[in-house]
């Protein structure tokens, strides 16, 4: 059978990776960025169980992801209030100048 990723360890644990878009040497820093985080959360917790570790660290990077994307949307509806005063801004500027025939 032929390999699709590449071969990484997480806490000794031997993985084959491939994910879209991403190279093998950002997959390896992707690989240090978990490890990190369940270190990170291990120390914090006490806890040693590589799975729950892994879970609350996907926990964690899911939430990160999730509140950029709430911030991202609250900034695109900021702006589109935005346009839309200008817009009728613009618009009642317009109809009291331009002429009328």
């Amino acid at each position: 059978m032929a390999k699709k990723g590449i071969e990484v360890s997480v806490r000794r644990i031997p993985l084959e990776v491939a994910i879209t878009g991403v190279e093998p040497m950002e997959i390896a820093t992707l690989v240090t960025m978990v490890e990190d985080r369940m270190q990170r959360i291990s120390d914090n917790t006490g806890s040693v169980d590589t799975l729950k570790l892994a879970i609350m660290a996907a926990m964690e990077f899911a939430a990160e992801v999730y509140l950029k994307g709430s911030d991202d949307g609250a900034k695109r509806q900021e702006e589109q209030h935005r346009i839309d005063e200008i817009i009728l801004k613009l618009q009642s500027t317009l109809s009291h100048t331009l002429p009328t025939k």
